[in-house]
Formats: C-alpha cells, sequence, structure tokens
C-alpha cells in the first residue's frame, strides 16, 4: 500500500487508511476482468481442443499420403512387371519370326507414367525405326506381335483376326502362322484369311464361296491335326 517500511506506531489514522484502500479498490475494479479466471480456463480449454484435433488431422493426412504412396509404389511395381513380361514377349518372338529385333522403350524412365511408350522395330538389313514409321506389311507384322504378347501376359478364351496376313510376303506369312499355331495351344484363334500357308495349318477350315446370289460355307478338318482316337479308317 506504499509502505517500505513495517508501521510500529501504535497509532494509525484507520479512516485515512480506509478510505485510500477504497478508493484504491475502486481504481483497480475498473480496470480488471473479474471473469478473467474463467475465460482463461476456456481459453485454455478450446486452445488444448484445437491442438489435440490440429495433430488428429496431421496423423490423417500422413495416413492419406503414406496409403498414396503404397498405391503409386504398387501401381508401378505391377506396371514394370507386365512391361517386362511384354517387351521380353516381342523380342523374342520378333525374332523368331523375321530375324530382326524389335523392344519397348519408355519416354521417361525416371518418371514412368508422365510419358509414353515407344516400339522400336529393326527388320534386318534395316535400320531401327518406331513402329509408326514402318510401311504397311511390317506394321501389320510388328502389331500382331505385340499383339501376341498381350495375349501371353493376359490370356482370352479366343481371339478373332482379319487377314493380318495380307500384307506379307510368303516367308513371313509362313513364319507368323507357325508362332500363331504354337499360340494357340494354349486359346482358341479365329483367323480370316486368303493365305494357303495359313490355311494349311489350321485345325478346322470353313470356306465361305457364293452360288446363287448366296453365301454358302463348306468346312474342312485337317486330318493331320486330329487326334489319333478321332481317326477311323476305312474297311
Amino acid at each position: 500500500m506504499g509502505y517500505k517500511e513495517l508501521v510500529e506506531s501504535e497509532r494509525f489514522d484507520v479512516e485515512n487508511l480506509i478510505r485510500e484502500l477504497t478508493q484504491e479498490s475502486d481504481e483497480m475494479r475498473s480496470s480488471l476482468n473479474l471473469r478473467a479466471d474463467e475465460s482463461y480456463v476456456q481459453v485454455t480449454e478450446g486452445y488444448r481442443g484445437m491442438s489435440g484435433r490440429k495433430n488428429e488431422l496431421e496423423s490423417e493426412r500422413n495416413s492419406i499420403v503414406y496409403f498414396i504412396e503404397e498405391i503409386v509404389r504398387e501401381k508401378k511395381t505391377v506396371f514394370m512387371e507386365a512391361f517386362q513380361k511384354v517387351d521380353q514377349d516381342i523380342r523374342k518372338t520378333f525374332s523368331q519370326v523375321s530375324g530382326g529385333s524389335a523392344y519397348l522403350q519408355m519416354e521417361n524412365e525416371e518418371d514412368v507414367f508422365s510419358g509414353g511408350l515407344m516400339y522400336l522395330v529393326q527388320f534386318p538389313g534395316k535400320p531401327p525405326r518406331e513402329s509408326t514409321a514402318l510401311s504397311g506389311g511390317e506394321k501389320t507384322m510388328a502389331a500382331t506381335i505385340f499383339l501376341l504378347a498381350l495375349q501371353a501376359l493376359k490370356p482370352s478364351p479366343f481371339y478373332l483376326m482379319d487377314e493380318v496376313d495380307a500384307h506379307l510376303d510368303a516367308q513371313n506369312t509362313e513364319k507368323l502362322s507357325k508362332v500363331l499355331f504354337e499360340r494357340s495351344k494354349g486359346n482358341q484363334i479365329i483367323m480370316v484369311t486368303l493365305k494357303d500357308s495359313t490355311v494349311a495349318k489350321a485345325d478346322q477350315i470353313f470356306g465361305i464361296y457364293p452360288k446363287s446370289g448366296l453365301s454358302q460355307v463348306v468346312h474342312y478338318r485337317n486330318p493331320s491335326h486330329v487326334p489319333l482316337a478321332e481317326v477311323k479308317t476305312a474297311d
């Protein structure tokens, strides 16, 4: 109350002290928040609640980011496994059919999903080129082999091909028909063709010809492909 030393006097001016204390109390009352303790508790509890919620949101965010990263890693792993299988099949089959080389190449190996794929093909005696720069017959060969590679990755019950050998010469037609015959052991290949070498390797042949304005169908089963148990000999 303004006294720096203990007042030892036995005489006190009580009324003066009370007046001074009352005046000081009135002056302080106008500048004090009497509900400060309640406000402090409310603010503290609100801060703790917001801080806890912030920590929960950060934890949820980290979980989502981790989940996304896992999906990206798994997607890349699955893609690279499929890419390598298709690429290996293309290399093997193309060399077997044409004697040349073909392979897949990613445009951006650092970020495989930011770019596309290039299909590079090299026929014997020619420089390597992208599949889009090939001639008609070469494109047919490259596209068919690419299709067969996809077939090996995820086989389907049957495949329908419409004159894929139309632009191939006799030598390449023979090689391609051999590959198709080997691949047909695991599934059924239905092929429309006019090439004798391809027809000769088919298990069953359906010929279509016109007669009196109507399409006629003739069926022939290749006896060289019929199992021995089904072969009937004449008496």
